[in-house]
C-alpha cells in the first residue's frame, strides 16, 4: 500500500464512520446543546464557551436546527484531524509514519465514535496538528523557515477559538520548537516575528472580547481554566496512568502509546523531531491531568503524537514479519468501531431518555408559553424547551415561581430533586406534568 492509498483509506474510513454516527445520532448532549443555545442567542453568556463551536453550531441553527444538521458541519471539519496526523508524522518523522497513523486514528474508538459531535476538541486538534506540522517542517529545514511559516498562525488560532484548552500545548509546542531549532530562528527571525505578530493579532478580538466580558485580558482563559472539576490536583493525571488503556485510549493506540514512550530511550542521530513531539505528549498529559479530570477528549493531541511515535519506534525496532498484520489488523478496527456506532449511539439516546423526555413534556405543557425550568441539568432541557433556565444548586436561590407565566421542575436519575423540601424553601403548588421517560419527573409549579 503507498502513503497515498493509505491515507485516502483513513480518510474514507473516517468520513464513513462519521456519516453514520450522524444518521444514528442521539439527541444531543450536555456540551452540545449549550453551544446549540449558545448559537440559537436565547442562553446565558457562557463566556467560557468556545466562539468558534458557536460559530459551526450557528451554521446547523441557520440549516433547520437538526441533530444531524448542528453536527453536520462539525463532523466535516472533523476529517481533518485524519490529514493533520499525515501532516505532523510527514514533517517530523516520514510520510510512511503520518499514513499509518491517520490509519490508526481513523479505527481508535475515544476519537472516531466523537467524530460528529457538537464539539471542539477534534476540530480543534487537527488545527494545532497542522500547525505543529508548519513549525517542525519549517523550523528543520536547513536554509531556516520560510514565509510559508505564517501558515502556523491561523491554524493555532482556528485550534484556539475551537477550543480555549488548546492554549497550553499551542505555548508548549511553539516554545519548543524554538528551543530545539533555535539555530534557525536566529537564521531568519523576521519570519518566526512576523508568525508571532500575526498569531497575536489573530488573537486580539478574543482578548478584547474578554476586557469587555470580564474586565481583564486574560479572565475568559481564567473562567475557562476553572471549568473542569477536578477533586484533588492531579486527579486527571491519576486516571490518564491507571485506566485501562485498550478502553481509554483504543485497541491499537494503547499498545502504540506504550512504543512511543518506550522508543525515547533510544533516539537516532536525528532526535530533535522526536524529542519536539515527546515534550508536547507529555507536557499536554501532565498540564491536563494536574488541572482537571480526565477524558480521552482532553488529551487528543497527545494521543495523536504518542501514535506517531509508537509507529515510527515499530518501524526502527520490530521484526519486518511482524508489520504484515499491520493493515489487516487496521482494517479490523475500522469495521470495528462501525460496527460499535449503533449500539453507542443507542447506549447514549437510552442515558439521555429521561432529560430529553421530560423536555418534551414540558414543551407540550407549556404551549408556547414563557417558561422556567429549574433542575441539576440545564442546557438539555433548554435546548428542547426553548424555556429560561435556573440550575438548581441551592434552594434558596430559586426564583419565585411567579417570576414567570409557567414554572417546571425537572427530576432525573443521578441529578434527583425532592419537590417537598423544594416547596418548604421556595413556597408553591405542584403538579405532577406526565412524562414518557422512565426514571423521570416533571412537577408544574405556580405560587
Amino acid at each position: 500500500m503507498t502513503d497515498r492509498r493509505l491515507l485516502i483509506g483513513a480518510a474514507i474510513a473516517w468520513f464513513a464512520i462519521a456519516m453514520l454516527a450522524i444518521v444514528l445520532g442521539p439527541p444531543l448532549g450536555h456540551d452540545e446543546s449549550a453551544f446549540a443555545v449558545a448559537a440559537r442567542g436565547d442562553g446565558p453568556a457562557w463566556v467560557y464557551r468556545s466562539v468558534g463551536v458557536r460559530l459551526i453550531a450557528e451554521v446547523g441553527v441557520a440549516l433547520g436546527g437538526a441533530e444531524w444538521q448542528l453536527r453536520l458541519v462539525s463532523a466535516v471539519l472533523g476529517i481533518g484531524i485524519i490529514f493533520a496526523a499525515y501532516a505532523l508524522g510527514r514533517a517530523t518523522l516520514s510520510p510512511r509514519t503520518g499514513a499509518w497513523a491517520a490509519c490508526i486514528l481513523a479505527g481508535a474508538h475515544p476519537l472516531a465514535l466523537r467524530s460528529s459531535e457538537l464539539i471542539g476538541d477534534i476540530p480543534a486538534t487537527a488545527c494545532v496538528l497542522a500547525g505543529l506540522a508548519v513549525l517542525a517542517g519549517e523550523l528543520s529545514r536547513d536554509g531556516g523557515p520560510r514565509w510559508r511559516m505564517l501558515a502556523a498562525a491561523p491554524a493555532f488560532a482556528a485550534a484556539f477559538y475551537l477550543r480555549y484548552g488548546s492554549a497550553p500545548v499551542i505555548l508548549l509546542g511553539a516554545s519548543t520548537a524554538a528551543l530545539l531549532w533555535w539555530r534557525a530562528v536566529l537564521r531568519r527571525p523576521l519570519v518566526v516575528l512576523a508568525s508571532a505578530a500575526l498569531f497575536a493579532g489573530l488573537l486580539a478580538p478574543h482578548f478584547l472580547q474578554s476586557l469587555h466580558e470580564t474586565g481583564t485580558l486574560t479572565g475568559i482563559l481564567r473562567v475557562s481554566s476553572n471549568m473542569p472539576r477536578r477533586a484533588y490536583a492531579g486527579e486527571g493525571l491519576v486516571t490518564y496512568l491507571t485506566s485501562n488503556p485498550f478502553q481509554f485510549y483504543g485497541a491499537l493506540v494503547a499498545p502504540l502509546l506504550l512504543c512511543g514512550i518506550a522508543s525515547l530511550a533510544r533516539l537516532p542521530a536525528d532526535w530533535r523531531p522526536r524529542v519536539f513531539l515527546a515534550v508536547i505528549a507529555i507536557g499536554q498529559v501532565v498540564l491536563l491531568g494536574v488541572q482537571s479530570h480526565a477524558q480521552p477528549r482532553y488529551v487528543f493531541i497527545a494521543t495523536v503524537i504518542l501514535v506517531l511515535l509508537g509507529i515510527d519506534g515499530l518501524a526502527r525496532f520490530s521484526p519486518a514479519r511482524l508489520r504484515a498484520f499491520a493493515l489487516p489488523l487496521v482494517v479490523v478496527a475500522w469495521l470495528g468501531v462501525a460496527i460499535a456506532v449503533p449500539f453507542y449511539t443507542r447506549f447514549l439516546a437510552n442515558a439521555r431518555a429521561p432529560l430529553t423526555g421530560a423536555a418534551h413534556a414540558i414543551r407540550a405543557d407549556a404551549a408556547g408559553r414563557p417558561c422556567l425550568v429549574v433542575a441539576k441539568a440545564v442546557t438539555q432541557l433548554m435546548w428542547y424547551t426553548r424555556c429560561r433556565e435556573h440550575l438548581l444548586r441551592d434552594f434558596s436561590a430559586v426564583p419565585p415561581w411567579r417570576s414567570s407565566p409557567v414554572a417546571y421542575v425537572v427530576h432525573v436519575p443521578r441529578m434527583s430533586i425532592q419537590i417537598g423540601a423544594l416547596l418548604e424553601a421556595v413556597p408553591g403548588h405542584a403538579r405532577s406534568v406526565p412524562v414518557d421517560a422512565a426514571g423521570a419527573e416533571v412537577w408544574q409549579v405556580s405560587p
